[in-house]
């Protein structure tokens, strides 16, 4: 007896990818027959209770600071239900770290993108075929994982972008994969620097389906960087944003588009006038989240961020003057970052917030999967603490640094025996 039931578990923090799997798997004739759930809150007894039927695949897919919330789970079910449930991981950390999954109690391992990987192995699963057979997909214990990059890069106009028939939808991945190769990113590891963009004919098509079936009236791009549709990703293509602008926002229904906010970013030295009016004439976003990182030009060079203090001072102003606000990414905490180059970063949000500029606040973290996962965590200065937090109380700073400061810490302490015992 083949797959039954796939269950999602379901969490804030996943349900992008989760509109995507879904529609990957709705857009499959293969797997018609298979019940797919994803409850807001999964229990023991709805397990159970599915898992008394036929057969049952437990899916998570998770991010590198979600990992003892999902080993947790993991934990439990094989305490309640030993093998008799299958357990696959996908996501970041799970290509990023496929054995480690396989350690704590994952059967199945989804290593890089996975819409097609993903269908293949619940296909394989329905028809009781060995899912070792499947490229990408790790089933025990190994030497050498494969990485991302020995893949090859899927299609994203072959795949939807959200589960219209389950009424699972998210923002449209408009563009994925990165050229920068930023050191405290994995997205680098993860999908290349070939970028990859969904085609306007498909956005359109996709989101007429939505105005039609599921009453759209907004929607969201996501992009790591929404200046770059159309090209390569290190330059503007002003002709192509604004063609997808243009048609997009010509659908009957669909009322609001928003581009260039969260979840995109813009990079600093893509703003231009030009670009911002072409922006202004079609979003609804009034905000632009811009990743400046640093107030210092060798904290930038040395991170590999391809831009500079003053371009990104520029493209606040840009901004500003084209009615947009916007709100800066700023990173504190970096590897060899000394204790005057921190405040250079506090000074500068300083001149943002005066400017008319929002910022929003993190601490490093390394990464697995990131060309510093092996450096120590980031740390404010006291003085540092103490200026982002009494901007925060003004209202004029958000962020998680506080948190972000123990996952930095838990992430580290996993690959350093300084910090584990620390």
């Amino acid at each position: 007896m083949g797959l039954d039931t796939l269950i999602f578990q379901t969490h804030p923090s996943s349900r992008y990818s989760l509109a995507a799997l879904m529609g990957a798997i709705e857009s499959d004739p293969r797997l018609s027959d298979i019940t797919v759930k994803a409850p807001l809150h999964s229990s023991m007894k709805g397990i159970e209770e599915h898992a008394s039927r036929g057969e049952v695949l437990i899916a998570h897919s998770l991010m590198s600071t979600q990992t003892d919330r999902v080993y947790n789970n993991v934990r439990r079910i094989r305490e309640r239900f030993g093998d008799k449930i299958h357990i696959v991981g996908g996501g970041p950390h799970a290509s990023i770290r496929p054995g480690e999954l396989i350690e704590v109690g994952f059967d199945f391992v989804i290593v890089g993108e996975g819409e097609k990987k993903f269908t293949d192995l619940l296909y394989y699963l329905q028809r009781e075929k060995d899912p070792s057979e499947l490229d990408g997909v790790i089933t025990e214990p190994q030497k050498n994982y494969p990485h991302p990059k020995d893949f090859k890069p899927i299609d994203l106009d072959t795949y939807p972008p959200f589960a219209l028939k389950s009424n699972i939808v998210g923002p449209i991945e408009v563009t994925r994969g990165c050229p920068f190769h930023c050191k405290f990113c994995s997205t680098p590891f993860l999908t290349g620097g070939v970028v990859r963009h969904r085609s306007i004919s498909n956005i359109v098509e996709w989101l007429k389906q939505a105005v039609e079936k599921s009453g759209f009236e907004r929607t969201w791009f996501m992009s790591p960087n929404a200046l770059c549709y159309g090209g390569r990703g290190r330059r503007l293509e002003l002709e192509k944003l604004e063609e997808l602008l243009r048609r997009t926002s010509s659908i009957e229904g669909l009322n609001d588009i928003y581009f260039g906010s969260f979840p995109s970013e813009v990079r600093p030295e893509f703003v231009t006038k030009a670009a911002l009016e072409v922006l202004r004439q079609y979003v609804a976003n009034s905000s632009l989240q811009i990743g400046i990182q640093s107030g210092s030009n060798r904290i930038l060079q040395e991170v590999n961020r391809h831009h500079t203090v003053e371009e990104g001072i520029s493209a606040a102003e840009t901004a500003l003057d084209c009615g947009f606000t916007p709100n800066i990414d700023m990173i504190f905490g970096f590897p060899n970052e000394a204790s005057q180059e921190q405040e250079m970063s506090v000074d500068l949000c300083y001149d943002l917030i005066e400017m008319g500029a929002s910022v929003h606040a993190h601490v490093f973290m390394p990464l697995p999967g990131s060309a510093y996962e092996y450096m120590l965590p980031g740390k404010l200065t006291d003085a540092t603490r103490k200026h982002l937090g009494d901007l925060a109380r003004r209202g004029l700073v958000t962020g998680s640094w506080g948190n972000q400061e123990e996952i930095a810490k838990r992430l580290a302490s996993q690959f350093r025996i300084d910090i584990a015992k620390s």
